[in-house]
Parts: C-alpha cells; structure tokens; sequence
C-alpha cells in the first residue's frame, strides 16, 4: 500500500497531501542530480541527492535563511529556478562592485555585488562607510537587504522586515553592516532582498499567499484550506525567476561571474518521466512536471525535481503502487 516501485537512477519520495477543495493528492517528487563538466557537458552525478519533504536552512533552522525548500508539495503552477552559490569578481581582481547574473531560457536576473560596508556615525548623521574591495562574497540571504531589530524589549517597538528577517542593512547603528546584494537599480529598502535562493514559507510575500486563518475560516472552512489560499505560495524562488510556464529541458543555462572562471554556460538535461498508479483496480497513468531547477555552480551540479500529483477521490488505501520509469525515445 502506498509504495513507489522507482526504475529510474533518480531519487524518488512521496507524501499525501490535499488541495484546496479537500481532495487527496498522491504526491510524487523525483530529484536527478547532474554534474556540470568543464566543457559545458552534463553527466548523471555518482551522488544522488533525496527528495526532500522538509526545507534544508543554511544555519540554524528558523533564524538562518533556507538553502533547499521541500520537494515534495502540491503542484507548483511553474518551474522554481533557484541558485546557491557565490559571487567572484570579474578576473579574481578584488572591487568595490560588480554584476552578477543567471540566465536559465527566457528567465533573466541581473544583481549587484557591493563589497563590505557598516554604518557610521557622520556629522550628518548616519552613513554608509567606504566601500572595501572583494573577490569573492557568498550569495545567501544573511548577506541581502533585511533584518529583525529586537533591541528594545518591548515587542511592539521591534522591527522586522518580513521580506527577509535574518538580512542586514535594516538596522542602522553604528557598526551594523550593510547588504553585498542590491538590485541594479532603486532603493535597496523599496527593491527589497536580492538574492538567487529559496524565500522561506514563513517570508513575505509567500506568507501572505497561503490565506487567511481566521474565525471567518475555522466556522466556514476549517480544516481546508482558506478560500484565498494562493497556489503560487507553493512557489520558493523570488518571483523574477520564474518563467512564464514550467521548463522541459533543453533550455540554455547561462552564468556570469558566478563561477572563478567568469563564464559557465550548459543545457538542461531532457528527461520523460512516466508515472502509473495502480489503485482501486485498476491502473491510472499520470503527467509529471518539473517543478524546480536548483544550480549550484561551486561543485558545479544542477539538480532537477520533477513531481506528479494525482487527486484520489477514492479512500487513500486502495492506492497500492506508482510505477516511475523513464521513457526511451527514438532520437
């Protein structure tokens, strides 16, 4: 009952969730990692990595930014294009500022690497110190607009930006350092927390998606989802980095001084999945999606994260089998 029969190299995991009309959904995530060669090439990577049903953070969980979100959620309404990595200035030469950028198909982002810098105390009031040369700054959240002033005991008087509550550049006593990562261009407070990786659940704007829990919802919907529930909540990458509808592979991945070499360019890897559940008798095939494309070129590898959701309108154990394979076709 319930069992997952993998014939893929991939790693598979599975959970039972319900959509927003109540209805079961046999959920089904399949994660294939592949390295990145010299050459642009990829190759099956010899370490799989899981397919998670819980968020991975950087540090401590709830009070760090999260490196890898959950794998196995309900269907995402497109692709979540994600990167852990580092900036590295242009020709390994240290400078106050540079430009980064991730292009994945028609998906384009451009951030602005500022070296280190804290607030100062000036005879105008408070300011940015110069700005120090650097030849490398790792890319995470800690390191972008944000942050959670609890020094006054009171809680009313506390600030937080809910965009991104572990970033800098929120408080402004002397000292307190200021974000590496800004857009381009407009004020880093009103462009918000720039990055590449993974919003938490708990960050704006995906908090404010998931719907509203209130007396409203407990006498008229409880235990459904709210009414407003948003399926785009779902979704982990900052929206610039979403493409219109989800990928399929084969799409032109291109980084820019996001690896020491300044360049690295490769191509997804096209992979047909097929999906086939016996349940109450009978056996139903399924679609599958790739819901999520996480680059990380300092290893280099991109690992990709396929999911099929089926909704079960039957009792949940009559399921007995998926059957992922992947799918020969003729060149």
């Amino acid at each position: 009952m319930w069992a997952v029969n993998n014939q893929t190299p991939f790693a598979v995991n599975s959970a039972w969730g319900r959509d927003k009309d109540g209805v079961h959904e046999w959920i089904v995530a399949v994660k294939g990692t592949y390295d990145i060669k010299d050459d642009g090439s990829v190759a099956f990577a010899d370490k799989q990595f899981e397919s998670l049903l819980l968020p991975e953070h950087n540090g401590e969980d709830g009070v760090s930014s999260v490196r890898y979100d959950a794998d196995v959620v309900g269907p995402k309404p497109t692709t979540d294009v994600v990167l852990n990595g580092t900036a590295y200035a242009p020709q390994g030469r240290p400078t106050p500022e540079f430009l980064v950028s991730l292009r994945v198909g028609k998906v384009h982002k451009v951030l602005k690497v500022v070296g280190n810098r804290t607030w100062k105390q000036g005879v105008l009031g408070r300011a940015p110190s110069p700005t120090e040369s650097v030849a490398q700054v790792p890319i995470v959240y800690e390191r972008a607009y944000g942050g959670f002033d609890q020094t006054d005991p009171d809680p009313k008087k506390q600030r937080m930006d809910s965009r991104n509550p572990v970033g800098c550049g929120l408080l402004t006593r002397p000292g307190q350092p200021l974000p590496n990562f800004e857009y381009p261009n407009g004020r880093m407070e009103k462009a918000g927390p720039a990055g590449f990786g993974v919003i938490a659940s708990y960050w704006s704007p995906r908090l404010e998606l998931q719907g509203t829990y209130d007396e409203s919802w407990k006498k008229s919907r409880f235990p459904l989802l709210p009414a407003n529930w948003d399926p785009r909540s779902l979704l982990c990458s900052p929206a610039d980095q979403r493409p219109e509808s989800h990928l399929r592979g084969g799409e032109v991945v291109e980084l820019e001084n996001l690896t020491p070499s300044g360049k690295l360019s490769f191509v997804l890897p096209k992979v047909y999945l097929r999906f086939r559940t016996h349940i109450d008798g009978h056996s139903e095939e399924h679609r599958g999606h790739l819901s999520t494309v996480i680059i990380e070129p300092d290893h280099p590898r991109v690992s990709l994260v396929w999911q099929s959701i089926l909704r079960v309108r039957t009792d949940m154990d009559y399921l007995e089998e998926t059957v992922v394979s992947e799918k020969k076709r003729l060149r």
